[in-house]
């Protein structure tokens, strides 16, 4: 075995030997139409019978950013020995394969190869400049070059002195200087002897006003045709409105009138719930006020806080409201104060909220648990941000994370507005936005002086579930001869002051349950420029390479 190893590299050497390019000579011209044209003339001598050569041109690149740059690349020409020639053209990776030859006719000897081709998206936008950095003759030749010659052709109207060019060879990344100058109004260089994997690279600046680059929309529109996943999110927020439109649109509420009394079987919890499907601090002090309209709490008002005295009621209770009277006095059964409850009934709102929502759907108001939907498609949301970061942080893939995790946040987006009521549901929130209205409407003063009292204490708890607190008891302040039943006061009955005091009830009441206990600490292409030293050669777009067959 190890006789045939030099054998097999002799054989690979005298093969590399039989095929020569003795010329290669590369015509860039810039048109004003921000087109390049390449002529490519590649004499290749073949010692031994050969079919043709295979030229591969890079046409697709992915930058580190992930974003994927394609060439528009259209080829016009091909031709051999000045005769049009047989070839087929196929992708292979992110390159462009022009097969030049006949596969039934072998050719020996110096056949000259002519390739024309136009492309688009060469020219890169810096600033006041425009930058061709093309690769002119490519560092993946598995071909010698016994001489390489680049011409670049630019528009007559650009001044000689406003053009600002660099060039490179060798293998890939060398910084080694190739000589461009000016000769008979194009831009020239020429080297011997490139070896196989050596290239040369150009760099040519021409300033803004001379080159008619694409506008935006072409742009954006060559952009989204090589990076289709950047419609991601158009496409999601289309899913997710047709979605949001099939399961999770309310059906139509109607016609509203104004309601005197309460839906039958609904709390004002339940009701304050219904109007934004979500449970709030709101809700919980009206749970509050109603456990002491129907008699099972009295509220003694002290300096700066409220106790909460547990009674013996008989109204009955929903389960909501089972639930927080059980949790109010879990910490004091004789009753406690707000301060007491503080950072201790933030731990009992899971389940309370889970009661609520799942008496509304156990009333047929909802057929899932609104909380769990919006959970659900909230989960969703934050799964694509977190996918997105992960696409963006762990493979450097901008534009995709970028775009993963916009649509993870139009789903986030969308999350609140999935729950959905029932007929029946829409039915009762009719109700309840007519008792609404009635509340913000209501008359008192043609109320009977009899039912004034009664009327403030039945519909104070679904004020509170509505925001109407301070409306509501503004209304009967002046009526109330005495303190209601539920409420002892600190001092002497002062009706005028009696709405400041639900006021600041209701604020005690929301820090109760706001205030949650501190947790424990817890220990190709690059897109580049050819200038400004980061230029090198195969650092361009174009280029390539190719082989005989």
């Amino acid at each position: 075995m190890r006789r045939l190893l030099p054998l097999a590299l002799l054989a690979l050497s005298l093969w590399a030997s039989a095929q020569t390019i003795e010329d290669f000579l590369v015509v860039l011209e810039l048109r004003a139409d921000a087109s390049l044209e390449v002529t490519e003339r590649i004499a290749v001598r073949f010692d031994l019978p050969r079919r043709g050569i295979l030229r591969e041109i890079p046409v697709s690149y992915r930058l580190p950013t992930g974003e994927r740059y394609r060439l528009r690349l259209e080829l016009l020409e091909v031709r051999q020995d000045g005769r049009p020639a047989r070839y087929q053209t196929y992708g292979e990776g992110g390159n462009l394969v022009v097969r030049i030859g006949d596969p039934e006719v072998t050719v020996r000897g110096l056949v000259v190869y002519t390739l024309r081709y136009r492309v688009l998206r060469a020219l890169v936008d810096y600033g006041d400049e425009v930058e061709l950095y093309w690769n002119a003759i490519g560092t993946e030749w598995a071909l010698p070059i016994q001489r390489a010659r680049v011409e670049v052709l630019l528009p007559p109207e650009v001044p000689k002195e406003s053009v600002r060019y660099v060039g490179y060879q060798g293998p890939l990344g060398s910084t080694l200087p190739f000589v461009l100058f000016w000769q008979d109004g194009k831009l020239q260089g020429e080297i011997q002897d490139l070896r196989p994997g050596e290239g040369i690279t150009v760099a040519v600046r021409v300033p803004q006003g001379y080159l008619a680059l694409p506008g935006l929309g072409r742009r954006a529109l060559w952009f989204l045709e090589d990076n289709v996943y950047a419609a991601i999110p158009l496409f999601v927020l289309l899913g997710m409105a047709l979605v949001w439109w099939r399961w999770g649109r309310d059906p139509a509420v109607g016609t509203i009138a104004p309601e005197f009394t309460p839906p039958k079987g609904l709390g004002p919890a339940e009701a304050g719930a219904l109007l934004d499907d979500r449970f709030d601090p709101r809700d919980l002090t009206a749970g509050l006020f109603s456990l002491a309209t129907k008699g099972w709490l009295k509220i003694r008002e002290l300096e700066e806080d409220f106790q909460l005295l547990p009674q013996k009621g008989g109204e009955e209770l929903t389960p909501f409201e089972e639930a927080l009277r059980a949790a109010l006095l879990a910490p004091k059964p004789e009753g406690p104060r707000f301060a007491d409850l503080k950072y201790r009934l933030h731990d009992h709102l899971p389940g309370l909220r889970a009661k609520l929502f799942v008496g509304l759907v156990d009333q047929g108001l909802y057929p899932a648990n609104p909380e769990h939907v919006r959970n659900f498609w909230r989960a969703l949301g934050l799964g694509g941000l977190v996918l997105g970061g992960v696409f963006l942080l762990l493979f450097r893939h901008v534009y995709l994370g970028a775009s993963v995790a916009a649509a993870g946040l139009v789903v986030l987006l969308f999350s609140p507005y999935m729950p959905r009521k029932t007929p029946k549901g829409i039915a009762v929130l009719r109700q309840v936005l007519g008792l609404e209205e009635y509340i913000r409407r209501a008359e008192v003063d043609r109320l009977e002086f009899a039912a004034k009292e009664r009327h403030f204490e039945e519909l104070l708890p679904y004020a509170v579930a509505f925001g109407l607190t301070d409306l509501w008891v503004e209304k009967f302040a002046g009526l109330l001869q005495k303190p209601p039943a539920w409420y002892e006061p600190r001092g002497p009955w002062v009706p005028t002051a009696f709405p400041a005091r639900m006021v600041l009830f209701q604020r005690l009441s929301w820090a109760a349950a706001t205030s949650a206990p501190r947790a424990p600490a817890r220990g190709g292409w690059t897109g580049g420029s050819g200038f400004g030293g980061r230029g090198f050669a195969g650092g361009g777009l174009g280029g390539g390479g190719g082989r005989v067959w």
